[in-house]
């Protein structure tokens, strides 16, 4: 099959990757032909459109933002999906040739890429496949990222609009699907599936600790607890900081490292300056991130309260990937905090508890019966559950599902064709 990839993050810099580039690598190692229609949310507004090339071949259609109003206003930010979206299907029917493609797969918010998949379908592109990490604009209002009132009720308007134009829409948990049919209207033949978050499977690599924790002058002997992601909203930083300050007037040797970039960095880089068991690193690429990783001791994560749908922080992969354990500060009921639980890979704790998280993080960094086999185990989760090989079988399970359900029995060679494809 020839796959069109549609997403707002694809990197191309040297050491750097992401769930999107693992994904179109991997289509591409099981024998599919793919192309990638990137538009770079986090490029200068205004730029120019560009032909550009993966590190593994893969063609990329690079195309800027659009945006009118000061940086980060209201009217910025709105036009920002507004005219982006007009802008990038543009670009698409200039660039691309939609009939040579066998299925597209895009990531919410979809609106952004409304007019392209409107002419996919168009098109006769049969198989329109909806990956959703992040439920939009509920998810986003519920953290302070979009305004109530009006705006969320259109973002939520346009969304609806273009949902209904994928055959298969994918969820990272069953609670996210059922959040899913209750919250949005789906068509009778729309399949909802189930595919969590995924990485590039890989063993732990040993790294010389000492060596490591030197070259980014972090603490030679001290456990560290270690988050990595951007620094932003929704991320649970106030209950990392305040867990970070109860370890801190305890007396505690455990650390509490910080690292990526964000609106938030500033902020938290200070805070680090005054307190010594608080650390910010800047983002670095991704095979220096995950040695970081290795020569630290426990990962963390913390939603935030009051939001609706379960999340799936994909920078667990990383740390399990590191062979490191995880503390999970998470609202009732997280599907995914629980399957930490039943894998020995972590532990969870009721967000808002910092006291729980402090000591849960102190307890995972230097537990020796829990840490024993912990490599192994982890190794294990990630095969069973979050190998990007499993999302690939699922994209050609949906699409394989779509061909039986469009294919006329009447037509064997038709059939035999399409199964072929």
């Amino acid at each position: 099959m020839r796959f069109l990839l549609l997403p707002m993050r694809f990197p191309l810099d040297p050491g750097q990757s992401y769930l999107t580039t693992d994904l179109a690598e991997a289509l591409e190692d099981a024998g599919h032909d793919v192309e990638v229609l990137h538009l770079d949310w986090d490029a200068r507004p205004g730029g120019p459109t560009e032909r550009l090339t993966s590190g593994r071949g893969i063609p990329v259609l690079r195309v800027c933002p659009r945006a009118v109003g000061r940086p980060g206003s209201l009217t910025y930010k709105a036009s920002k999906f507004i005219l982006s979206a007009g802008h990038v299907g543009r670009e698409a029917r200039r660039y691309l040739a939609f009939a040579d493609y066998d299925a597209v797969v895009a990531w919410m918010p979809a609106f952004t890429f409304a007019p392209v998949i409107r002419d996919a379908e168009g098109n006769g592109i049969a198989h329109r496949i909806l990956f959703i990490w992040d439920f939009f604009p509920d998810h986003h209002g519920e953290i302070g990222r979009v305004p109530r009132g009006v705006v969320r009720w259109l973002a939520r308007r346009l969304e609806q609009g273009v949902l209904g134009r994928f055959t298969a829409v994918f969820c990272t948990l069953p609670a996210n699907a059922r959040y899913l049919r209750q919250r949005f209207r789906l068509r009778p033949d729309q399949q909802v599936r189930i595919a969590p978050v995924w990485t590039k499977l890989e063993r732990p690599r040993p790294v010389d600790r000492s060596v490591v924790r030197a070259r980014h002058g972090l603490p030679p002997h001290a456990p560290i607890a270690v988050f990595g992601g951007q620094i932003t909203a929704g991320r649970g930083f106030e209950l990392m900081l305040e867990a970070a300050e109860i370890a801190s007037r305890r007396g505690s040797s455990l650390a509490f490292l910080f690292v990526g970039d964000g609106p938030l960095a500033g902020d938290l880089a200070a805070r680090a300056g005054a307190r010594p068991n608080l650390l910010h690193r800047q983002a670095m690429p991704t095979a220096e991130y995950r040695e970081l990783l290795a020569a630290c001791d426990v990962g963390l994560i913390a939603t935030v309260p009051g939001v609706s749908s379960q999340t799936t922080p994909s920078k667990t992969l990383d740390y399990l990937k590191a062979g490191l354990p995880v503390i999970a500060a998470v609202e009732p009921g997280n599907e995914f905090a629980k399957l930490l639980v039943q894998r020995q890979v972590g532990r969870a704790v009721a967000f808002g508890d910092a006291e729980a998280f402090q000591q849960g993080a102190a307890f995972l960094a230097a537990d020796p019966t829990f840490r024993d086999g912990l490599s192994d185990r982890a190794y294990k989760c990630l095969a069973e559950i979050f190998d990007v090989r499993l999302a690939v079988s699922a994209i050609l399970e949906a699409a394989g599902e779509r061909q039986e359900r469009n294919t006329s029995p009447r037509n064997p060679a038709l059939k035999a064709a399409c199964v072929a494809k």
